[in-house]
């Protein structure tokens, strides 16, 4: 029987189309010596875009959809923080990477990605990374190194040096080590507790308490077109972060890896067509860059907060999870 590997996603109807992507990519160049399982966590997928996702599986590759109000639901503790710092539970989806470990307890070790990337390189290979003792398995994120505003948040707000803070799309997770070091309850009484405002939530959380746990996976793993990183001949995982999409904007670095597998999605066509809406829309990127400079100014504003993470982890050697 061969080894089954893990890999979730958590995504809304509108990034059906890079998912399909993304599934392809992976498909395309994953090893065929282990199952692939490819976990989808949705409340909104319409029907017919699941029919076509759902048509990209084949033998080796198993794809599943997952209720996600119903599955955070299960979990104790949440139905508190959505009247303590939650509206609702569509605002707990960008957290539910965090609790991957305790929702599915048969898996050891997991794969999560989020759904704006490529994968040119054989996904299998992340999995046998090695990680011992250590919580998480993921890369520095570089797209901020030359933000002077985060990279001061980083430091004096999430309490780590910003050369260390990693990127939450691209995650290696050492989840029977998260389990076992009570993570997920200690992320919930973080939040319960303090509910600390962040520019980065999930991220934020995922570097403050693992950041004794984290082994540094090579940048392969997480190709961003930044100018802070380096351009790879041979990128593993390319992910386009932020405003770096190949569907919002022209010449970007690696697009033509993504329109290799955009074309095999069954989306192309529609992908293009977004393209070309978002481009001829003079208002769409003045507000991405109003967007920007509003979390530029929050993370000015929160760098000089009494309470930050740094302080909690000072105050609370319970919350310093250790590998």
């Amino acid at each position: 029987m061969k080894t089954v590997i893990p890999i979730f996603f958590s995504v809304n109807d509108a990034y059906s189309p890079f998912l399909a992507t993304a599934i392809c990519s992976i498909k395309a160049n994953a090893s065929r010596s282990y199952t692939y399982h490819i976990h989808i966590l949705t409340d909104d997928v319409s029907a017919e875009n699941k029919d076509r996702l759902s048509a990209l599986a084949e033998e080796g590759f198993i794809i599943k959809f997952y209720p996600l109000a119903e599955q955070m639901a299960t979990l104790p503790g949440v139905k508190q923080l959505q009247s303590h710092c939650f509206d609702a539970f569509a605002s707990l989806t960008i957290y539910f990477r965090l609790f991957i470990p305790e929702l599915f307890p048969q898996y050891d070790k997991v794969i999560y990605l989020d759904a704006d990337l490529v994968v040119p390189g054989d996904i299998s290979e992340l999995y046998q990374e090695h990680l011992g003792t250590k919580l998480v398995g993921a890369v520095a994120d570089y797209s901020i190194q030359k933000i002077a505003p985060f990279m001061r948040y980083i430091d004096r707000y999430v309490g780590v040096d910003h050369q260390n803070y990693v990127n939450s799309g691209v995650l290696l997770l050492n989840s029977k080590r998260l389990r076992e070091v009570n993570f997920a309850g200690c992320f919930l009484e973080m939040v319960s507790q303090y509910g600390l405002e962040t520019v980065a939530p999930d991220q934020d959380y995922l570097n403050a308490l693992c950041r004794y746990g984290i082994h540094y996976l090579d940048p392969e793993w997480n190709a961003m077109p930044s100018e802070c990183l380096r351009h790879m001949d041979d990128p593993q995982i390319v992910h386009f972060n932020l405003a770096s999409k190949p569907w919002l904007n022209e010449s970007v670095p690696y697009d033509e890896i993504f329109w290799k597998y955009a074309a095999l999605s069954g989306y192309e066509a529609e992908i293009r067509s977004l393209r070309r809406a978002f481009l001829q829309d003079t208002n769409a990127m003045n507000n991405y860059k109003a967007a920007i400079k509003k979390l530029i100014h929050m993370a000015g504003r929160l760098t000089e907060a009494p309470v930050s993470f740094r302080t909690l982890m000072t105050s609370h050697q319970t919350l310093r999870l250790c590998s």
